[in-house]
């Protein structure tokens, strides 16, 4: 078990233990997502130091590319490419997988859509939006791991058996991505503000529209289909967010939102999928 999958076991651990009676449920709501905003804000205002070391002309193409420093001095995460090779070793304070990884095409584009995602799969989740702040070439990448991370984790909420308990917990998952999300593209939101965000955004994905989608793959109800559209919710918020930040605040159209919502369904179905054979194999 890698640990990340033990941080989605604690994280269901710790949802069990929070949740309470409907009441307390919607009494605690508006807590939950203030309490998140402010740790997230607080963990958020540090920048990263990543560092490519190595005289190959591989190294110089990958510092170009990321805008990473060519010396170790007060980087926590370090790329060494010594030689040209077929690999690079990551390292340093800020990586939790330290290893070597494959080293593909060198030119930008594939930089940026295939190495660039196996270094952020790579770190500590409190080094992801430090590296996306200080080197924005990571900021979808970056953004891309936030996403999954909290759809994995509403995916284990919905899951639960407790009837309530999953709006309140969710919502609370959502805000903290949706700032994680603003902070890697340099935004610092005010409370109000995320708030009446999330709101727009939870609007504009159509959440009956996308239960329709869902049950298409998933038609039977219970955890899986709860699990599902957890999952495909986060996933389509969490999109619409990182389009909404790049292009400048405009909200994503209709059609273009009915493509997120397809996407997002499918992938659920995979996830729910994989859901029910680990339960199989326990």
């Amino acid at each position: 078990m890698c640990n990340r999958d033990r941080r989605v076991l604690w994280f269901l651990g710790s949802t069990v233990q929070m949740l309470g009676s409907r009441k307390e449920l919607d009494v605690n709501g508006f807590r939950n997502l203030y309490k998140v905003f402010r740790e997230t804000r607080r963990a958020t205002r540090e920048r990263a130091t990543l560092a490519v070391l190595g005289d190959s002309p591989e190294a110089a193409r990958i510092a170009e590319a990321t805008g990473a420093q060519r010396d170790m001095r007060g980087a926590e995460i370090i790329l060494e490419v010594d030689a040209p090779g077929d690999s690079v070793r990551l390292t340093g304070k800020g990586v939790e997988d330290v290893g070597d990884l494959e080293l593909g095409p060198t030119d930008e584009g594939s930089l940026r859509d295939d190495l660039a995602p196996r270094i952020v799969k790579a770190l500590e989740e409190e080094y992801l939006v430090p590296l996306a702040k200080g080197y924005p070439f990571f900021r979808r990448a970056v953004c891309d791991e936030i996403i999954r991370n909290n759809a994995r984790q509403n995916a284990v909420i919905g899951a639960l058996p407790v009837p309530g308990a999953d709006m309140p917990v969710m919502t609370a998952n959502q805000g903290r991505m949706v700032l994680l999300i603003a902070a890697a593209y340099g935004e610092e939101l005010s409370f109000q503000r995320a708030r009446e965000l999330l709101g727009v955004l939870a609007a504009g994905i159509g959440l009956r529209a996308l239960a329709r989608q869902v049950l298409k793959f998933i038609p039977i109800g219970g955890w899986a289909a709860s699990a599902a559209l957890g999952y495909a919710g986060t996933l389509a918020m969490g999109r619409a967010t990182v389009l909404y930040f790049e292009r400048g605040h405009q909200k994503v159209g209709a059609e273009e939102m009915e493509r997120i919502r397809e996407r997002a369904a499918r992938e659920a179905r995979g996830f729910v999928e994989r859901m029910r054979e680990r339960r199989r194999g326990k």
